[in-house]
């Protein structure tokens, strides 16, 4: 019975090390590293926006650059779909935000806008579920 317990146990941590290894690169959840980096970049600006955004928390894209190559002065554009659309036959508004973070003024937001009634093609590559 020993020898059955310590069989299993060793091939229980083989099974174990070999599956970690074997989703080191897969997707996390069906999100990628860029994905979920997008998603953090966008809840931590997130909160700045006036409440009359507080829709558009679906699939947020952040297109980020830092200013005279400075490592802690960014330019941020970021969008996102409204989550209301999601549940209905109506076409997703998305918002775009353009924004400055940098050490001295901290985060201030230039420029927000929203297109409307965007195309179920462009919700599509907003989301990500384009297969290539």
């Amino acid at each position: 019975m020993k020898r059955l317990i310590i069989i299993l146990m060793i091939t229980a941590q083989f099974s174990l090390y070999t599956n970690v290894k074997a989703n080191k690169n897969q997707k996390i959840d069906g999100a990628g590293k860029e994905e979920l980096l997008e998603e953090t970049l966008y809840s931590r600006y997130y909160p700045y926006l006036d409440k009359m955004y507080s829709d558009f928390i679906m699939c947020p894209r952040v297109v980020i650059e830092r200013i005279n190559g400075d490592k802690r002065r960014h330019i941020v554009r970021a969008t996102a779909l409204n989550y209301s659309a999601h549940h209905g036959d109506i076409l997703y508004d998305r918002v775009h935000i353009t924004l400055t973070d940098t050490p001295e003024e901290g985060v201030r937001i230039y420029k927000v806008s929203i297109e409307e009634n965007i195309s179920k093609k462009e919700s599509i590559l907003q989301c990500r579920k384009v297969r290539y």
